[in-house]
């Protein structure tokens, strides 16, 4: 749950992690526990507060869709797209696209709200943050941008790379921030209100492909072509952690739901968990054949999913000793993305054979989610999980 607050004019949220909310938690114990070391939740909040948490113990309680079916088919970019993201409710996504623009649409009434242009080059990183009032583009025109989300304002123009810019990421905790990662081997920190850039992160020696704030705001983690993942304290500007083995470029790097562990995937056919707490690799996933291009933690941080150029997925249970428990079969080329459903009981992939695919745990596939006639390359559910968006290099992006 997420506490929207303004401090000093600056809008910013504090997140409140429940791993161990289960359907047997007692929720107004739970509230009052929380209220009393947290001084957001005053007696004015505690109602909306055990709203929001019975809200979450309900979709606990939600039985799995498995069967999805075709609501719209968007196909108003002229150009392939290249990213696509949910904002945090699940009524609106983004898309990015080699027609320099964004776009904006209305799940629910399966309209187009607004288009978002101003960049000159391939449109490559779309993000909402936290409150889901602002969108975050980052372009090969080495800019990234902010926007009001409700009208399609631009709000920001950010410079300083010398390179395309390939992933951006909104600040958990403060909309106030957002950080950049370059193709030029840099990622930056921004200030969206003045523009001020307050960290250049220098240290990796090849391009950096993904950069992820921590939960508390203060780490970043990078993923780069030089086989490496760093961990950054921006409190001081340093590198505190750095992630070696992999032989290959990184294809992700990610943390886990408490930010205890990272996962990364590499080219070199391998993926690896990290413990931030030790620094060192707790376990190498070997076992598929060719690149690996995507990784993906449930919500509960129990399990991962592994998606590789040999056309599977796998699934691993990370609770205790790493042990595959499915493989995914059935695609006939490229796995790009796997993601988890948010109750984690389904897996979603997307791949170069112009399908995506939704699988139950045991790697039994539930549903082919075919009619795109150019590859998948970007696919995620809504907050929910009752709803599914697939991005094409055929110009569309449909809803199921």
């Amino acid at each position: 749950i997420a506490l929207c607050f303004t401090k000093s004019n600056v809008d910013e949220v504090k997140v409140i992690n429940l791993h161990n909310l289960t359907i047997e938690t007692d929720v107004g114990k739970l509230a009052e526990k929380i209220a009393a070391s947290e001084p957001l939740i005053t007696s004015n909040v505690l109602p909306q507060f055990i709203d929001l948490l019975l809200k979450l113990q309900n979709k606990l309680r939600e039985p799995i869709k498995k069967k999805f079916y075709i609501h719209k088919t968007f196909n108003t970019h002229v150009l392939p797209l290249t990213n696509v993201c949910f904002d945090k409710s699940g009524h609106r996504f983004a898309t990015g696209s080699y027609d320099r623009t964004c776009r904006v649409w209305n799940v629910e009434a399966g309209v187009e709200e607004h288009i978002l242009r101003g960049h000159e080059n391939v449109v490559f990183a779309v993000n909402f943050n936290t409150p889901n009032d602002r969108i975050v583009t980052g372009s090969f025109d080495k800019t990234s941008k902010v926007w009001n989300a409700s009208s399609g304002t631009l709000l920001r123009t950010f410079h300083g790379h010398a390179n395309e810019i390939v992933a951006t990421e909104f600040n958990t905790h403060s909309a106030d921030e957002i950080a950049t990662a370059s193709m030029d081997g840099t990622s930056r920190i921004f200030r969206v209100e003045t523009g001020q850039e307050t960290h250049n992160l220098i240290g990796h020696g090849d391009a950096i492909i993904s950069a992820r704030f921590d939960n508390d705001g203060n780490l970043l983690l990078t993923g780069s072509f030089d086989g490496t993942a760093k961990v950054w304290d921006l409190r001081s500007g340093r590198d505190v952690i750095n992630l070696h083995g992999h032989t290959a470029e990184i294809s992700n790097a990610i943390w886990n739901i408490n930010c205890k562990m990272i996962a990364t995937g590499s080219l070199d056919a391998t993926a690896r968990l990290w413990d931030i707490r030790n620094h060192e690799s707790l376990h190498i996933i070997d076992e598929h054949t060719d690149e690996v291009l995507d990784v993906s933690f449930d919500y509960s941080g129990q399990h991962l999913a592994t998606a590789s150029s040999d056309c599977s997925a796998k699934l691993w249970n990370i609770a205790g000793n790493v042990e595959r428990m499915a493989t995914m079969m059935g695609h006939t080329e490229e796995i790009s993305k796997v993601q988890f459903s948010p109750p984690g009981l389904l897996i979603l992939t997307a791949s170069a054979d112009r399908t995506a695919r939704i699988w139950m745990l045991d790697g039994t596939c539930s549903q082919v989610l075919s009619g795109h006639t150019g590859e998948i390359f970007s696919c995620g559910f809504n907050y929910v999980g009752d709803t599914i968006v697939t991005a094409s290099k055929d110009n569309t992006c449909k809803i199921w």
